[in-house]
């Protein structure tokens, strides 16, 4: 599990611009080959994965895989084959995003010169209807299509969201 749970991020982080073989993958992670073709198949079944295209090399037909444009949404409320996958994926992803924003922002205090955007971290608890709700969520979820593609004049930027209910946790 913690191959794939590496292999799905490396992919991620390494493959934004590019497609790659299971042979790329496996030199850019050290795992093996046989190891990344397993979860390849495993992340092609969850949607975060797709084929890009297949090529001769060398006589020997090699597929290039590419990060798929999707959001990751869980479903967390569907109990399904691959439940327990999702949520250590869903862990290890926001872990990684944490890692690499105070990364950022250790090297974002060593710079002269601030960008003119920079990330930041916003935390909130927010008084919403259920309608209101729908309609953020339905706004963020169409910010994310528009923007998932690499575009030239455009740079990656890692952004994980949490929403949920939180009435429950709150003192009353």
């Amino acid at each position: 599990m913690y191959a794939y749970l590496i292999l799905s991020r490396g992919i991620a982080q390494n493959a934004r611009h590019f497609p790659l073989t299971p042979k790329q993958i496996s030199d850019l992670l050290h795992i093996s080959a046989s190891s990344v073709t397993y979860h390849i198949w495993k992340l092609k079944k969850l949607g975060i994965v797709e084929l890009d295209h297949r090529a001769m090399i060398r006589g020997i037909r090699a597929s290039f895989y590419r990060k798929a444009p999707c959001i990751m949404n869980l479903k967390g409320d569907c109990k399904d084959d691959l439940y327990e996958e999702k949520m250590l994926l869903a862990d290890y992803s926001l872990s990684e995003s944490r890692k690499g924003f105070r990364d950022y922002l250790s090297e974002l205090a060593e710079k002269a010169e601030k960008p003119a955007v920079s990330g930041d971290f916003m935390n909130a608890i927010f008084y919403l209807s259920d309608a209101e709700a729908a309609e953020l969520r339905d706004l963020l979820r169409s910010f994310q299509q528009e923007h998932i593609e690499p575009q030239a004049d455009a740079k990656p930027w890692d952004i994980a969201l949490l929403a949920y209910p939180a009435d429950d946790c709150l003192p009353h």
